[in-house]
């Protein structure tokens, strides 16, 4: 039950009160008495969330949980100091949200690490690697910035610095890196100014679809990369029958 990149077109139709997006027929030549050729139905919710992976099929992972994207305004990062950055943290902060779902991985063991496959469709493969090319060039420009949200009480806000890395050949075209964050926590707990933090993550572009594969690993391994084999299963599904 793979994702048929077929249906993705690339001319986007108006969206339905259920949040999916309508192709709009395409018109009949001049003089013709053909009817109208239906475009290509773009891709929904329903179809992102059919190509997830399978609770069965979540190894080396312990638990799994999807859901649609909705953006949380109180872990929202605010006030980014670069740019380029701002579109790493959120890449649809100041436009439209496309069609997006996320499933988030749990290790078997408590609180060693958790995943995220965000799976974002596009309006077709132009759409989508012009998005991917907007995302590699941020990630070429950015370097340390800082932030704040409304979860970050009274402290001053978190640290970061981002590290490029080499991306897995994978998909049409992929890119990688590393964030790391130090968050002060000084207001609530004054023997430890700062909790450091990691995030791992690899972004891929399958046709008209972008998935990003987001690792938070615990201290006890944070050399850890995203699992290959959930990444691989993914990409898969998102290919298709062959």
């Amino acid at each position: 039950m793979g994702l048929l990149l077929a249906a993705l077109t690339t001319s986007c139709g108006a969206a339905d009160p259920a949040g999916r997006a309508a192709a709009k027929p395409l018109p009949a030549a001049p003089g013709s008495s053909a009817a109208p050729t239906p475009a290509p139905r773009l891709v929904d919710t329903h179809d992102l969330l059919a190509v997830t992976l399978p609770d069965g099929e979540i190894e080396p992972a312990g638990s799994t949980e999807k859901k649609v994207y909705a953006r949380d305004p109180e872990w929202a990062p605010q006030s980014i100091s670069d740019p380029d950055c701002a579109l790493i943290m959120d890449p649809y902060l100041e436009g439209p949200r496309p069609t997006r779902v996320v499933q988030t991985f749990h290790s078997k063991e408590a609180w060693e690490w958790t995943g995220a496959t965000g799976l974002t469709a596009h309006a077709g493969s132009a759409a989508a690697a012009a998005e991917f090319d907007r995302l590699r060039k941020a990630v070429q420009g950015c370097r340390d910035f800082h932030f704040r949200s409304t979860a970050s009480g009274n402290g001053t806000g978190t640290r970061a610095t981002l590290t490029a890395v080499r991306a897995p050949a994978r998909g049409d075209e992929a890119i990688a890196f590393d964030l790391t964050f130090w968050t002060d926590v000084s207001d609530i707990n004054p023997d430890a100014k700062e909790v450091r933090s990691m995030r791992r993550t690899t972004v891929v572009r399958i046709g008209s679809v972008i998935a990003d594969f987001d690792l938070n690993p615990s201290g006890a391994v944070e050399t850890m990369e995203f699992p290959a084999e959930l990444m691989t299963r993914q990409i898969q599904r998102l290919r298709g029958p062959s």
